[in-house]
C-alpha cells in the first residue's frame, strides 16, 4: 500500500516532523542543564558561592555594602575606598562561603518546594566583619564606627516569589525526560512509512539528523547568549552576575550540545548504507574534527560557524536581488557579491576605534541665561552663582578619601553649579593599579597642604591603608585634578575636561566657571585645554574691556567657559585667556574647624586673597573636619545658615557674594540661597 513506502509522505511533513522533534530533543536539553545545574540544591549552592566570589561581582557587593554603611554614618564618606575595599575582600574570601551557603536555604526552598516567603540574602556577618576588620587596619582613625550596623542586602534579588512559582520548576522536571522521549518518536515516525528492510535505517538517520541539528543549534543559541551577555557592564552589580552567571553555566551547556552533535554523527554514521564508504569516511573525519574543535575552543568555532553562514546568507541575498533586477550572469554576480562583503569586513577591521567626530555647532535657540531669562542681560560679575569646593574630590568616584562633593563635575553641572573649584597637580601612574603618586618639585608642597587640610595622623593613615606607600612611579609625568597628594584621590585632568566640552555642547545657554589652584603650568593647562576642544568655549576679554561683558554677551558669542588661575595666568597671546584669578576675585577666609567657628566667628567675612578692588567676591563656606564632613555640610549650608552667611559678607565687603562655595552642595539648599541672591524668588 502507499503507506508502506515513505516517498508517499509529502516533504512537508517529513520537514515538519523532523523540525520538531529537533526542537524537542532542544527543550528537553536544556531543561535537562537546568535542572541538573540549578535545581539541585549542591549545584545550586555552589555556583551562588562561585558567583560570589568573582571579582568583578565582589567589587560590586563590596561597594554595595560601603553605600549602606555610609547611609547609616554618612561621615565615613572620608573613609569610602579604605571600607569598599575591606568589604569587598570579605565578601570574596573563603571563610564567608558557609555564611552565604546557609543563607541559600530560604531561597531554594522557595524556587523548589514553592514556599512564598520573602527570599532576603543578609550580610549582617559580612558588615561586622568589616567593622571589626576597619577597626583593626585604622586604629588612628578618628571616624566612629557604629558597633550595631545591620547590613541587608535586600534587593538583590530579594521579594516575595509568586504563588505559582513552583509551577515552571516542575515543568522544568517534567521536560528533562518527556521532552526528548517525545522529539525520538517524532524524528523516527517517518520509517513507520518505509519499505520493512530499511525502515531501522531511516528510523535511525531521523533520529541522528535531530540530534545534531539539537546540537548546533543550542550551540548557536549559546553564542548569541554569550555575546548578549557579553555586552553588559561589569561595573553595575546586575552586569557583574550575568557575566558570573555566563562563566558557571555556559560550560555544561557547551558539553551538552556537543554530546548532542557527536551522538547525532555517530548515529548518521551507524544509519549510513554500507557500500557508501566514502561517504561516511568523510563524515568519519568531520565528526573527529568538530569533536576536537568544539573541546578544544567551543565558542570560538561556534562563532566562526556563524559568522560563515551570515556571510553566505549576506552573499545570497545579494546574488538573488542582483540576478532578479539585472540580467548579469550569477555566476559573476556571485563573485562580485563575495568581493563586495570582503572589502566591507576589511573596512570595518581597519576603522579606527575612535570614531568621534567634530560635532560642535552653532549656539541653538532658546532664551535665558543660567536658566532664567532675568541674568541674560546682567554682567558677569552681577550675577551669584553656585559653587564647589574641591569639586573634583567626589565619593561617588573611585579611590577618594576625605571627598568633599557627593558626585563628579558633570553631575554637578547637571544639578545647577556653574563654578567648579579644582585643583590641578602633577603625577604619575604607579606600580599599584589606580593609584597615582604627586610628582615634581610641588611634592613637598602637596604633603603640607594635605596635612593641614585632614591632619598628619589622618594623611598617614589614608595612605598606608590605601597602599600608596612604597610606591614605584610608572609612565609619563601627566596632569591630574587632586588636593595635593594624588596618592589620596586623583582624575585624569584632560578627561575632566572633555567631559566638561560635551556637557557645554548639549548645554548652549550656560556659563561655566573653572577657578583652578594650578600647580600645573599656564602652557601645559593651555594645551589641554586645546587638546579637550574647548577653545571655542573658552571666554576671552578685549584688549579694550574695562568691565565684564553680560551673561547674554556671552552666550551669543559661544565664549561661555570662564577660566581662573589662583597661581599663574597665562602669558602671552596663546594663554591670555587665562586669567589671573586673584586679580579679578576676591575672597574670605576658609580655614574653619567646626561649624561654631563659622557660624559665630565675628571675621568670617574677612578680606583673605585678592586684590582689594577686584570685581568678584568669592565665599567660601565650608568646615574642615574629616570626622564630621557631610554632618556639617548639612547644618552650615542649612537655608537660614547660608543665607545669613552671604548677607553678612555682603554688607561688610560692599558686594555681592557672585561664587558661593560649599561642600556637599546635595545638602542644605545653595541653590536657594543663590536663587534669593540673584532676586529670582
Amino acid at each position: 500500500m502507499w503507506c508502506r513506502d515513505a516517498s508517499r509522505v509529502p516533504r512537508i511533513v517529513r520537514f515538519a516532523t523532523s523540525c520538531l522533534g529537533t526542537m524537542l530533543l532542544l527543550l528537553g536539553a536544556v531543561a535537562g542543564v537546568i535542572n541538573h545545574e540549578v535545581l539541585d540544591a549542591d549545584r545550586f549552592s555552589a555556583h551562588v558561592d562561585a558567583i560570589r566570589t568573582d571579582p568583578d561581582v565582589a567589587r560590586q557587593l563590596g561597594a554595595l555594602i560601603t553605600r549602606r554603611l555610609v547611609e547609616e554614618q554618612p561621615d565615613l564618606v572620608a573613609l569610602r575606598p579604605l571600607i569598599e575595599a575591606t568589604a569587598t575582600r570579605v565578601v570574596a574570601s573563603r571563610p564567608l562561603g558557609p555564611v552565604v551557603r546557609g543563607s541559600l536555604a530560604p531561597l531554594y526552598d522557595a524556587l523548589v518546594l514553592g514556599e512564598n516567603d520573602p527570599v532576603v540574602l543578609q550580610l549582617a556577618d559580612v558588615a561586622a566583619v568589616v567593622v571589626a576588620a576597619i577597626s583593626v587596619l585604622s586604629p588612628q582613625t578618628a571616624v566612629a564606627l557604629p558597633a550595631d550596623l545591620d547590613v541587608r542586602l535586600s534587593d538583590i534579588g530579594a521579594g516575595e516569589l509568586v504563588p505559582g512559582a513552583v509551577e515552571p520548576v516542575r515543568a522544568i522536571r517534567l521536560l528533562t525526560w518527556l521532552a526528548p522521549l517525545l522529539g525520538l518518536t517524532v524524528l523516527a515516525a517517518p520509517a513507520a512509512f518505509a519499505e520493512s528492510g530499511v525502515r531501522r535505517r531511516r528510523a535511525l538517520a531521523g533520529v541522528g539528523h535531530g540530534l545534531v541539528g539539537a546540537g548546533g543549534l543550542m550551540a548557536a543559541l549559546l553564542v548569541l547568549a554569550v555575546a548578549l551577555v557579553g555586552r553588559s557592564d561589569p561595573d553595575t552589580l546586575a552586569g557583574a552576575v550575568r557575566i558570573a552567571v555566563r562563566d558557571q553555566l555556559a560550560g555544561p551547556f557547551w558539553i551538552v550540545s556537543a554530546g548532542l552533535a557527536a551522538v547525532g554523527l555517530v548515529v548518521t554514521l551507524v544509519a549510513d548504507r554500507p557500500t557508501d564508504r566514502s561517504r561516511r569516511l568523510l563524515l568519519s573525519v568531520l565528526a573527529a574534527a568538530v569533536g576536537v574543535a568544539l573541546l578544544t575552543d567551543p565558542t570560538g568555532v561556534a562563532a566562526a560557524l556563524l559568522w560563515l553562514v551570515g556571510a553566505l546568507l549576506l552573499i545570497g541575498g545579494v546574488v538573488t536581488a542582483l540576478v532578479t533586477l539585472t540580467r548579469v550572469p550569477a555566476g559573476r554576480t556571485a563573485l562580485a557579491s563575495a568581493a563586495g562583503v570582503l572589502l566591507a569586513g576589511i573596512v570595518v577591521a581597519a576603522w579606527p576605534d575612535d570614531h568621534h567626530l567634530d560635532t560642535r555647532r552653532a549656539v541653538a535657540g532658546g532664551s535665558g541665561c543660567n536658566g532664567h531669562v532675568e541674568l541674560c542681560h546682567r554682567r558677569y560679575d552681577e550675577v551669584a552663582y553656585p559653587a564647589t569646593h574641591n569639586s573634583m574630590a567626589a565619593a561617588s568616584e573611585p579611590g577618594w578619601f576625605f571627598p568633599e562633593q557627593p558626585d563628579g563635575l558633570v553631575d554637578q553641572l547637571d544639578a545647577g553649579v556653574r563654578v567648579l573649584l579644582i585643583d590641578s597637580w602633577y603625577g604619575r601612574e604607579t606600580n599599584r593599579p589606580g593609584v597615582v603618586t604627586t610628582v615634581g618639585e610641588a611634592r613637598a608642597r602637596a604633603v603640607a597642604e594635605a596635612t593641614e587640610s585632614f591632619g598628619r595622623s589622618a594623611v598617614d593613615s589614608a595612605l598606608r591603608l590605601g597602599g600608596a606607600v612604597g610606591l614605584t612611579p610608572r609612565g609619563p609625568q601627566e596632569a591630574y585634578l587632586c588636593h595635593g597628594l594624588c596618592e589620596i584621590g586623583s582624575t585624569r585632568w584632560l578627561d575632566s575636561l572633555e567631559a566638561v566640552r560635551d556637557w557645554l555642547d548639549v548645554h548652549p545657554r550656560e556659563v561655566v566657571t573653572l577657578f583652578v589652584q594650578d600647580q600645573v603650568s599656564p602652557s601645559d593647562t593651555a594645551a589641554l585645554i586645546e587638546r579637550a576642544g574647548l577653545l571655542p568655549d573658552v571666554y576671552r576679554p578685549a584688549d579694550d574691556a574695562t568691565t565684564w561683558p553680560t551673561l547674554g554677551q556671552m552666550v551669543e558669542s559661544g565664549r561661555r567657559l570662564v577660566v581662573l588661575m589662583e597661581n599663574r595666568a597665562g602669558a602671552g597671546e596663546r594663554e591670555r585667556w587665562l586669567l589671573p584669578g586673584f586679580e579679578e576675585v576676591q575672597d574670605t577666609p576658609f580655614l574653619f574647624r567646626s561649624p561654631a567657628a563659622l557660624i559665630d566667628g565675628s571675621d568670617t567675612c574677612a578680606h583673605n586673597r585678592g586684590e582689594a578692588d577686584a570685581p568678584l567676591l568669592l565665599v567660601n563656606h565650608w568646615v574642615t573636619d574629616k570626622s564630621a564632613e557631610v554632618t556639617n555640610a548639612a547644618r552650615v549650608n542649612a537655608h537660614d545658615v547660608l543665607a545669613a552667611r552671604v548677607a553678612s559678607c555682603r554688607e561688610q565687603r560692599g558686594m555681592l557674594p557672585n561664587f558661593v562655595a560649599v561642600d556637599f552642595y546635595d545638602r542644605g539648599d545653595l541653590f536657594g540661597v543663590v536663587d534669593d541672591l540673584n532676586g529670582l524668588r
